[in-house]
């Protein structure tokens, strides 16, 4: 399921929480290439509508049309954080919080962008309970420990087409297209799941505690034996619960 927002399989469970990125930006891709409408409840209760603009997933910001309301606007502007609900042209819903709005433009209209969101909620019934969490999931994993030299590092994204993100010290100097064997991932409840990962792309991403550490987008060479247990853990879906 690459594209959830875009599949009317009835199989397709109704309530999911989306912790993954690679999904995320997905999700909000299609919202804004479909301009979907977007509504909230600002400050002391005020309903906002307007509807998604772009996405620039490079940039970590998302952007949405002023609404009619110039009053409104400014308390959107003003605030710390927004919990926006999202609606796609299935009447399916998305619910997410939004932070650091910023004023700005785009093609030449007053807008506001917003850091991407950390987590998102598909579901199908308004009244569902909210659930957003704002804490990243984090995997230790034995990098390359079947390799040549195994190193530390967490991973910090699978998505259910193998894609996934891992994050390590500087000091350990690796080139696009590396694979590493035998990477050890360990779940929160000790479990470990075993494979191997192509690295597909490598940037520098700043730490809680000011450092920086390398960011490298992955493939699975191969689906591993409890990869749906993986994915369950950036993807959880709340009907089961």
């Amino acid at each position: 399921m690459s594209d959830p927002a875009a599949t009317g399989k009835k199989s397709r469970p109704e309530n999911l929480l989306f912790h993954s990125r690679i999904e995320i930006c997905r999700i909000m891709q299609l919202l804004a290439t479909e301009h979907s409408p977007v509504t909230a409840e600002i400050m002391n209760g005020h309903p906002f509508s307007s509807h998604i603009l772009s996405v620039d997933v490079g940039a970590n910001r998302f952007a949405i049309a002023y609404s009619t309301h110039k009053a409104i606007n400014a308390m959107v502007l003003k605030s710390p954080s927004v919990e926006f609900t999202a609606t796609d042209h299935q009447a399916l819903n998305f619910t997410f919080a939004a932070t650091a709005p910023e004023e700005t433009l785009i093609d030449g209209e007053h807008a506001i962008q917003f850091t991407l969101p950390k987590s998102l909620l598909l579901h199908n019934r308004r009244e569902y309970k909210r659930n957003l969490l704002d804490d990243s999931l984090s995997l230790r994993c034995i990098a390359d420990e079947a390799g040549v030299i195994p190193f530390e590092s967490h991973v910090t994204d699978v998505s259910h087409d193998g894609l996934g993100c891992l994050i390590y010290d500087m000091d350990v100097k690796l080139e696009p297209h590396t694979v590493l064997k035998g990477c050890r991932i360990i779940t929160p409840n000790g479990d470990a799941v075993t494979a191997d990962l192509e690295l597909r792309h490598i940037t520098s991403t700043p730490q809680p505690d000011g450092s920086f550490a390398h960011r490298a987008g992955f493939r699975f060479l191969q689906a591993p034996e409890g990869n749906a247990k993986l994915v369950s853990l950036f993807i959880e879906d709340l009907d089961k619960k």
